[in-house]
Formats: structure tokens, sequence, C-alpha cells
């Protein structure tokens, strides 16, 4: 029965020993919030984009100034009559005694009480106090970029963790990364320069009245209307040089010299001699050619123009990767329909243009539609932009590690931080991971081709010019009284790609994370006691089977 019982005792603590070994709970490791950002990184090519801005302020700036106006007079304790002292006189006391009946003392006994001053409020008037903080004069600034994108990402890592390890025994370790979202913004190549006017005013109002005797109240506080005025005077950029840019009800300029921007503009008409002469009229920048002497009334017939692009593109995203895109036209033709309608159909004219001065390199003229319609292609220049974002680690060690498929011992690791490798410890050894992004970025820049019809109705403008300096004073029409656009119709565009890169994005700030510690198991003091009893057993049982082969021998 003993012996039976030890078995048992024995194979118990062996099956503990087993499943001991083999149980580890699992431990969460979260790194938090990783926020990864990068700025001013081209958009052609790994590296940094020259981006440069300035501005000098030249005027005037102050902060929480105050202004007085009006005053108040008198004192709130004026005093009107003064201090009267207390009056007393002398008097004596005799106590008299059997030795000496002359015996006494002195005191001071009041006549009159003592009178306070008198004090009254004698303020009388009122004030204004005008608290103001502002900025008025002007300022002259640039920036140049020559393409640049600005990144965002943000990231979450999590691992499994297990409690303990067995030494020398390779380990995984469950990693799981999740982009949760992101933002890319870019700029074309751009360069630009300015002159703004600058009115900044703020400020606060508070009033005091004051009536004789009758103390002073205060009206508080009350806020000034806020002005922000941040107003063009000049800007150029390749395009153009505008004058009041963002002025008129459209957010045009009201004048426009154009540079690269540039038109040539096809007229037919006839003269305002007698009698009148009709032909053609090519305007282009700096020249005339035709066959319309000045002066001259004539219908536009046909306008091309050449823009230098400006695109600006901003997206989000998450998942896999964030994409933006934008376009911007390169050239357009459009075809005047009314006015060909009445240079070759005989309709009577719905617009006209008055050549005032048409003589060679001086030409000023003005133009009235009461309907323009125009139509024609349009050629634009499109980029399409996509950011994909990996997280990596770095991983140091406390400890040499072994890393599977790697020889010897190693004391760091990097790579993706989803597909780390099974590591091998021999003793309690920290892990500090430092998380940095892999990323690439798309850049896609193609050409589309559509056909867009735009209608204005009651549109006046102007142009002068003097050799190949124009001057437009952009049009003002009904369409922009009315708060309406003048995109008559707009086909869907044919487009295909002219250069497509993709290249590595660098300029992320690295992460530092929280560091985790794994643990070689060692067996519990429980462990040793059974595998004491097992000992134990082992030796009772050799013990007992030794006994029973003397017996036999004996009995042989």
């Amino acid at each position: 029965m003993i012996t039976r019982i030890v078995k048992v005792v024995a194979l118990f603590a062996g099956t503990f020993l087993i499943l001991s070994s083999h149980i580890n709970a699992a431990i969460i490791y979260d790194a938090g919030p990783l926020v990864f950002e990068s700025s001013g990184q081209s958009m052609w090519d790994t590296g940094t984009a020259f981006r440069k801005e300035e501005s000098v302020f030249l005027g005037t700036q102050w902060t929480d100034k105050t202004a007085t106006i009006g005053g108040i007079a008198g004192d709130a304790n004026q005093q009107i009559t003064p201090n009267i002292p207390a009056v007393t006189v002398p008097v004596w006391n005799p106590t008299p005694t059997w030795s000496n009946p002359f015996k006494g003392y002195w005191t001071n006994v009041q006549i009159t009480p003592a009178i306070d001053a008198v004090t009254i409020d004698t303020r009388t008037g009122a004030k204004l106090n005008v608290h103001t903080s502002g900025k008025v004069g002007l300022e002259f600034g640039y920036s140049i970029d020559s393409g640049s994108v600005d990144t965002k990402a943000n990231f979450q890592a999590v691992a499994e963790l297990p409690d303990s390890v067995k030494a020398s025994e390779f380990f995984s370790l469950i990693t799981n990364s999740t982009f949760d979202d992101g933002s890319l913004q870019t700029q074309s190549p751009k360069i630009e320069a300015y002159i703004s006017a600058i009115m900044q005013l703020s400020g606060s109002i508070d009033a005091q009245a004051c009536a004789l005797t009758f103390g002073c109240a205060n009206s508080g506080s009350m806020a000034l209307p806020t002005i922000d005025l941040d107003q063009r005077i000049l800007s150029i950029d390749p395009n153009s040089l505008k004058v009041l840019d963002g002025i008129m009800p459209d957010g045009k300029a009201f004048a426009e010299i154009p540079i690269l921007n540039q038109s040539l503009t096809l007229e037919g008409g006839i003269t305002t001699t007698v009698p009148p002469v009709p032909g053609f009229m090519l305007t282009g920048p700096g020249f005339t050619i035709g066959t319309l002497p000045s002066p001259a009334v004539t219908v536009e017939l046909a306008e091309m123009t050449v823009y230098v692009p400006d695109i600006a593109t901003t997206g989000t995203g998450s998942g896999e990767n964030v994409t933006s895109n934008g376009r911007d036209d390169l050239l357009s033709l459009q075809l005047d329909l009314d006015g060909a309608a009445t240079m070759f159909a005989g309709l009577p004219p719905t617009g006209m243009n008055f050549h005032l001065i048409n003589a060679g390199s001086l030409q000023l003229s003005a133009s009235l539609d009461l309907i323009d319609v125009k139509a024609g292609p349009v050629l634009g220049v499109t980029q399409d932009f996509e950011f994909t974002p990996t997280l990596m680690a770095d991983i140091a060690f406390s400890n040499p590690v072994e890393i599977y498929g790697q020889s010897g011992f190693h004391n760091n690791w990097s790579g993706l931080w989803s597909e780390l490798p099974q590591f091998a410890i021999n003793e309690t050894t920290t892990f500090t991971p430092s998380f940095w992004l892999d990323a690439t970025l798309t850049n896609d820049i193609g050409l589309d081709l559509g056909l867009v019809g735009t209608l204005d109705l009651l549109k006046l403008g102007a142009t002068a010019s003097l050799g190949v300096f124009n001057l437009d004073f952009n049009p003002f029409t009904l369409n922009d009284l009315l708060g309406i656009g003048n995109t008559l119709f707009e086909t869907s565009k044919v487009g295909f790609s002219v250069y497509d890169t993709t290249f590595n994005l660098f300029g992320f700030n690295n992460i530092a994370g929280s560091p985790f510690t794994l643990y070689v198991a060692v067996p519990e003091p429980g462990t040793f006691g059974l595998m004491l009893v097992g000992l134990v057993a082992l030796q009772l049982r050799r013990r007992q089977r030794a006994g029973i082969r003397k017996q036999g021998e004996h009995c042989a």
C-alpha cells in the first residue's frame, strides 16, 4: 500500500513539473500613440526641398496701451474739518490719613470730547479708458518652394509578451502595428513676392462717472470692434503681377499684368472710319497683327492662354496609405460663340470691344458684353500622390541574445515591428524599442484634356498695354454680383501619365518606446519539494526491489 502511494506521489510530481514548465501568462505591451511627422521634403526625390519664406514689417505695433479721454477732479476722502482733541483739566483727589491729612492725587477730567475730522467725496467728472492692441503698417515678404511635401502618420504598436521563458530556448513575441490616420500636403514649385497693407486693431473701453458726495460709478468693460486687415497691394509670381489681389467679389485682383501667363486674342470687326472697313486683328504680348487700323470696334472670336501651374494638394487616410491629388490649367483655347455668331452669321452683337488707342506698342481698349458665351478645350496638369508609411523598430537588449536564423549573440535588432524574429535569452533581459518610419512617396504627374464652356452676364473690362507690359483690369460681371459661377458645362477629362516615380521619404522623428523585461523561468520552492518526494520514492522502490532479490537468494 505504501509503495502504491509513493508511486502516485511521484507520478503527480512529474506531471506537475511538466505542466508548470509550459504555463506562461501573456502580458500585453502597448507603446501608446506614436506620432511621426516630416516637413519640407522634396516631392521629386529623396531629400529636403528648398523652401524659404521671409517678411519684414514696417510700421507701428503696440500691446495693451491705454488712452484716457476726460478726467475726474477731487478726492474720495477730502477733509473739510480738522481733528479736535478732547479738553481735560487736572482735579485733586484727597485721600487723607491719620499720619498725613494732606495726602491725595491728581487726575485729568475730560471737559469736552474729541471731535473727528469730517471728510466727504469731492470727486466730480467723467472719463473713458480705451485699452487697445494693434499693428498698422506695410509688410514686405517673399516665399520660395521648389516643390515640397509635408506628412503626418499616427501609429499604434502592441505586443503579446510571455511572463517568463526558458533559458536558451527560442520564443516569439506576437507583435502588431496599426496605421490609425495620417495626412499629406504638397505644394508644386512656387515663387511669390508681395507687399501687404496690415491693420490689426482690438481692445476694450470702460467709463467712470463721479458726482459730488455721491461717489463714482463704473460702466464695466465693453469690447471694441476687431479689425483684422491683410490686403495684398502688390503680389508677383511667374504668372502675373496682381494689383489689390482678392479685392473683387469673385476673389480676383483689381488689375493684373501678365508675365508668363500670356494670351493671344483673335478679334474681328469694323473700323470707326468712314466708310467702315471690316477686318481681323491678332493681339499678343507686345504686338498686334491685323487689317484694322485704330480706332476700331470689334468682337472677340477666340483666345488662347498659357499658364504656369500652381498646384497645392491635401489628403487624409488610414489603414495602408494616404493619397492626395490636384490639377491646374496649362493651356486653354476658348472660342467666343456669340462673337462668331455676330461675325459670320450676321446676328446682332451681344458684346463689343472698343479699341480706343491702337498706336503700335501703345494700346488701350475696353469691352462690354451683355452675354459672353465661350467654349473650347482646356489642357491641364495633374498631380497624384500616395504616401505609404510602415512602422519599424530598433530594439536594444540589456544582455546579449540569440536571434533565430542568425549566428552568435546580438546586442540589438532592427526591422519591421510586426515581423519580429524569434529570440533566445540566457538571463533576465530588458528590451528597449525605438520606433521609426520606413515611408515611400509616389508622385504621378500627368496631363488631361477636356471641354469647358462659360457664360458671363453684363461683363465689363478694360486692357492697357505698352510694349510687352499689359495691364488687365479684371472684368466685373453680374455673375460676381449675384455670387454665381460662370461655368456653363464641363466634360469629363481624358488624362494620361507623363512622369511617375516612387522614392523613400525621410525627415521623420524617432520615438523612444517604453522598455519591457523578459524573465528566465526558475522552478518555485514547491516544485523542488515535489522533486525531492519523487527522488525519495524512487530510492525506496530500489531498496524494496533489492530486499526481494536477497530473500530469493536465501530461499534458494
